[in-house]
């Protein structure tokens, strides 16, 4: 694929072809936000709208597709400058040549290299759209201006005196932080330890092991927070499961599946499958109500 050209809607649709309708796609999932404008303190619609983007650039073109498209038409409402940054992000993984209009001999290439300085992360419009503050600190998101995938990367300032979440685990992604910033102590299953600049800590799905970092020495801590979702789709409302150990609870997520249940409801599964095929409900104290089920018969422990 050689280049993207952004044309106006308010020009009606170019004469060529294929075209990626921004201007059709932003109320749809950008609800209530002017066309054109990006959504403030709500970095993940931002997410949503760059994933349907690359799923429909990724049946247009791609590096390795002989039958690419030479041009590809970027529809667009009005743009803010921080949507034409977005936008332009989003065109320069797949093609060398961004243009904001139709091209002459002296119309600049916006194509921008996909790095950022997550030590200094820009102001600009687009950066501000992703930044979400809280009383308990700052988070400035990557995605998905460094892409589309498997991850989700923030760079997060936790206020002296804070956390950066509950202690915590989760059974569906891998997790890594980064100490760009600032001490504090990283609390590991049973352990703690300080935390310093450089520091290096991971922690892989599995185990259900859990972390949690503290601001606890006196000064802020900023972090790269890095999770790695198994696929990709997780990283868009896929399931997992995450466990709060200080406060005893198991919180259920993802598409069609959200609940809590207390930590110390959850017991071994030796009965379960002892008693597969008997017919009986388990009440919530863990105790069972024999009863016949369909093809289960009534559960006989005598």
């Amino acid at each position: 694929m050689a280049r993207v050209i952004f044309w106006d809607v308010a020009n009606g649709l170019p004469e060529g072809e294929p075209l990626i309708r921004w201007d059709l796609a932003w109320p749809l999932f950008l609800q209530g936000i002017e066309p054109g404008e990006l959504p403030l303190e709500q970095p993940p619609l931002l997410n949503i709208l760059g994933r349907w983007f690359w799923e429909q650039m990724g049946m247009l073109g791609g590096r390795l597709r002989p039958d690419a498209h030479e041009t590809v038409w970027f529809v667009t409402p009005a743009l803010s400058d921080g949507a034409r940054e977005y936008l332009t992000r989003l065109a320069s993984f797949w093609c060398d040549e961004v243009y904001w209009e139709v091209p002459t001999a002296i119309t600049p290439n916006r194509w921008t290299i996909p790095a950022v300085n997550v030590g200094a992360l820009p102001s600009t419009p687009l950066w501000t759209a992703l930044t979400e503050s809280y009383p308990e600190g700052i988070d400035r998101h990557l995605l998905p201006m460094i892409g589309v995938g498997r991850v989700f990367i923030k760079v997060q300032q936790v206020v002296e005196g804070s956390a950066s979440a509950r202690l915590h685990s989760h059974s569906a992604q891998d997790e890594y932080y980064f100490i760009l910033a600032g001490s504090g102590t990283l609390r590991m299953g049973r352990y703690s330890q300080p935390v310093a600049p450089g520091t290096f800590i991971a922690k892989p799905t599995g185990p259900d092991l859990t972390s949690q970092i503290v601001a606890d020495r006196g000064e802020s801590v900023t972090i790269l927070d890095i999770e790695v979702h198994a696929d990709s789709r997780l990283a868009m409302g896929g399931r997992d499961m995450m466990a709060y150990t200080d406060h005893q609870e198991v919180l259920l997520v993802g598409a069609g599946m959200e609940g809590m249940v207390p930590q110390s409801a959850v017991r071994p599964t030796e009965d379960v499958f002892s008693h597969y095929f008997d017919g009986y409900v388990r009440a919530v104290d863990g105790s069972v109500i024999p009863c016949e089920l369909p093809g289960h018969p009534k559960r006989d422990d005598g």
